[in-house]
């Protein structure tokens, strides 16, 4: 048989204990909570009733749910799979996409997270990200949480069966007058500001005239640039390895020259050495610490009457790839230019080409 106990610690009533015999056999004492002790009387009998069942008498209370948050940071850390060519890549890549949502969700645990907030925070991100940007952040979230089921860290994935945003595989880019009244804004914008007008002025020329990423622009060093012998090597995306994680060797055009050799002696120093450094708001200058900062790119389209364009630096990037089919330049270099894993990416700007298939269509003849 159980028994009620009193419990006092220093002359103070601290509540009524129950001491009964679980089912392992083990004597137990446990708080009731009950205020009377005919109360607690009636606790210990529904105890000992669960005990006669071969029921543990009063269940350990389960931990508390891991937030989303608390979650994430485990998934980019034992996230694993032999499909995975490159894990740290992989995990880079999701802490990337993990990112945009966290801000949003990252307080809710999975459990509680009903439908209504997925949809939610998908209209959140597509406001303010591209479209596959937002498909990528969902896909990785599904992953994730169906990760934590199995390493029964949550019970459901709400994830699954959300609708996800149309894919875009269209090219979004500058004509050729956009991109001169760009860069006509971004050198009076240089002329009437400060060092940060003058770099944001240098990366968009380099942009318009390499095709960098952002990330890579934004890790670009001097010590990767030859001005002499014009040499471009880019092996670095942000703290990463480029997308395809390999480093690749460039030429340096010319038109670029003349305007690094006249940065180079105003460029703000920073210990990586960075080519296009960023003033932090403590004052400093280093590598951008967002990747979804658009570094002020929005504002100087908008000054040289460009229309609205929803990924501005990838726009860069869309546009010299764009120009330079247009111009009669080759699919394959155009590729390794990129730095694209796969030729199949470079042939969304195949049918810019002046040759592409311009005689294809009369070889039909009837």
């Amino acid at each position: 048989m159980g028994e009620v106990i009193r419990v006092e610690r220093r002359g103070k009533f601290i509540g009524w204990y129950v001491r009964y015999k679980d089912v392992d056999g083990r004597r137990k004492m446990r708080a009731s909570h009950q205020p009377t002790r005919e109360l607690a009387r009636r606790y210990l009998l529904e105890v000992e009733g669960r005990v006669a069942r071969e029921v543990i008498g009063i269940p350990e209370p389960a931990p508390p749910a891991p937030t989303l948050a608390t979650i994430a940071e485990r998934f980019l850390v034992d996230y694993s799979r032999p499909k995975i060519k490159d894990l740290g890549k992989y995990r880079l890549s999701a802490q990337t996409a993990l990112r945009r949502a966290l801000p949003h969700i990252g307080t809710l645990t999975v459990d509680v997270v009903q439908p209504a907030d997925v949809a939610k925070l998908r209209d959140a991100l597509t406001r303010r990200f591209a479209q596959n940007s937002v498909r990528l952040t969902l896909a990785f979230l599904g992953t994730m949480c169906s990760w934590a089921v199995k390493a029964g860290l949550a019970r459901q994935n709400p994830f699954r069966g959300i609708e996800l945003p149309a894919r875009r595989d269209g090219i979004d880019y500058l004509t050729l007058e956009e991109s001169r009244a760009l860069l006509d804004a971004a050198e009076k914008h240089a002329a009437a500001g400060g060092l940060g007008e003058s770099s944001l002025r240098a990366c968009v020329v380099f942009a318009l005239h390499t095709g960098l990423r952002k990330g890579e622009l934004s890790a670009l060093r001097w010590r990767d640039l030859d001005l002499d012998t014009g040499r471009l090597t880019v092996s670095r995306s942000f703290e990463g390895t480029p997308k395809s994680n390999k480093t690749r060797h460039l030429r340096l055009p010319d038109v670029v020259l003349p305007l690094l050799s006249d940065w180079l002696p105003r460029c703000p120093r920073t210990p990586e050495g960075l080519v296009f450094p960023r003033r932090r708001r403590d004052g400093t200058w280093g590598m951008v610490s967002d990747s979804s900062d658009m570094l002020g790119l929005p504002e100087l389209l908008a000054q040289a009457g460009c229309r609205p364009i929803a990924r501005a630096w990838h726009a860069l990037r869309h546009t010299f790839a764009s120009h330079y089919m247009m111009a009669g330049g080759n699919l394959l270099a155009l590729s390794k230019i990129l730095g694209h894993a796969d030729i199949k990416m470079t042939m969304v700007y195949a049918h810019l080409s002046p040759d592409f298939l311009s005689s294809e269509m009369n070889r039909v003849k009837f």
